[in-house]
């Protein structure tokens, strides 16, 4: 499997639904916790009752908070870091934290920045459930 699937697999992430990657055949499929939406009882049978699906991390695996942090932290421009870092820490930090990257025109770095995070834990996800990878010949060596 594609590191970079994964990884774009991990963006896709949201409240109430999980992602599985069936090992065998390499397709990714999603599962509601049936709070908001019904949950596919046929599929979440078949996930459960076959040891060819793995769950992938979830919002709670992969912090997001962390990854904003992690690259204020990393932002080399002091005023713009500091701005980063004012909208973190106040109310409704992810709202904040949205609006302060397009004002100081930080929104490419971040989402790069925010996609190789999401291919270092697709590689340490794979790796603690022995899951052969590779990576894509445009993200060889940037880990």
């Amino acid at each position: 499997v594609f590191l970079e699937c994964i990884a774009e697999k991990l963006g896709e992430i949201s409240d109430h639904w999980e992602q599985h990657l069936n090992t065998a055949t390499g397709e990714f499929v999603a599962l509601s916790d049936g709070l908001y939406i019904e949950t596919d009882e046929e599929l979440a049978d078949i996930i459960y009752s076959s040891c060819d699906y793995v769950r992938l991390p979830n919002q709670y695996d992969i912090h997001e908070y962390k990854i904003m942090e992690n690259f204020a932290e990393a932002t080399p421009d002091v005023y713009k870091r500091k701005q980063l870092f004012h909208a973190l820490n106040g109310k409704k930090p992810f709202r904040h934290f949205k609006d302060t990257l397009n004002f100081t025109g930080l929104v490419e770095a971040y989402y790069a920045f925010r996609f190789l995070t999401f291919l270092e834990i697709a590689r340490e996800w794979c790796e603690q459930n022995d899951i052969p990878y590779k990576y894509c010949d445009k993200w060889e060596g940037t880990l």
